[in-house]
C-alpha cells in the first residue's frame, strides 16, 4: 500500500475546498490553517502551473495523546490534506499517518491512536470529492 491516499474528483478545486471545510468539523477535526500554495509562490515570483491548497487540520485531544507518548512526533503534526490540480484533474490527498508515525516512533499504543485518525482523514477526503 502506498504511503499516500489520493483521490480524483469531478468537482472543481473551489467546490472541493468548500466540501473540506464542511467535512473537517463533521469528523471532529478543526482547520488550523489553509495555504494557497500557488498564490504564495506567485507572491514570491514563482509561477506554478497547477492550483494547490493545503489544509492543516487537528483533533486537539488526539494530538495531545500522541505528543504525550512521543514529543518528537510534533514534527509531523498537524495533519495535512492537499487539494490540487494535475493535468486538469482535481485531486485530494494526504500522507497516511500510520505509515509515517510507525517509521518515526515505536512508542507503545500509538497505533491505537493513529488508526482512527487515519480513518477520519480518509473519510474527510472521500466526503470532499463527490
Amino acid at each position: 500500500m502506498s504511503d499516500l491516499y489520493i483521490q480524483d474528483s469531478h468537482l472543481s478545486i473551489d467546490e472541493v475546498i468548500e466540501k473540506i471545510k464542511e467535512a473537517v468539523p463533521n469528523n471532529k477535526f478543526g482547520i488550523l490553517h489553509s495555504y494557497d500554495i500557488k498564490q504564495t509562490l506567485e507572491n514570491k515570483g514563482y509561477e506554478l502551473a497547477e492550483k494547490c491548497h493545503v489544509f492543516e487540520i487537528c483533533n486537539p485531544k488526539v494530538a495531545k495523546d500522541i505528543l504525550d507518548k512521543d514529543m518528537s512526533l510534533a514534527t509531523v503534526l498537524p495533519c495535512r490534506i492537499s487539494v490540487y490540480t494535475q493535468d486538469g484533474v482535481t485531486k485530494v490527498g494526504l500522507a497516511l499517518p500510520s505509515k509515517h508515525i510507525s517509521q518515526l516512533s515505536d512508542a507503545d499504543g500509538l497505533s491505537a491512536l493513529v488508526n482512527p485518525v487515519e480513518t477520519s482523514l480518509i473519510n474527510i477526503v472521500d466526503q470532499s470529492i463527490a
